[in-house]
């Protein structure tokens, strides 16, 4: 996926980690899915930024205990800047697909 849309998707799962919009254990699913497509956006754009390098280091983290979601999320809103407009074709993206 085109790495502004795994920004996206990403802020959408930290914003929904800081807002509890789910059971822990969907937040967690949110996040990692989040992270692990940014991830994977990030290297196949060949960036490496202070946000893919959160991305690299978080997705490899397990388990993933309540604080270190919580300063996840913190830190990737931090990072992505300020909010993103929607992303064309977002609306069928995995995450709010959720039902959680």
């Amino acid at each position: 996926m085109p790495l502004e849309q795994a920004v996206f998707q990403g802020r959408q799962a930290a914003e929904a980690i800081l807002n509890r919009a789910g059971a822990e254990t969907c937040l967690r699913g949110k996040l990692n899915r989040a992270l692990l497509g940014l991830s994977a956006s990030c290297k196949a754009a060949n960036v490496n930024d202070s946000l893919c390098a959160l991305a690299n280091k978080a997705v490899v983290v397990t388990p993933m205990s309540l604080d270190f979601i919580n300063q996840t999320a913190r830190r990737l809103l931090e990072l992505s800047g300020p909010a993103s407009p929607v992303v064309p074709g977002s609306v069928s993206c995995p995450l709010q697909s959720q039902s959680c």
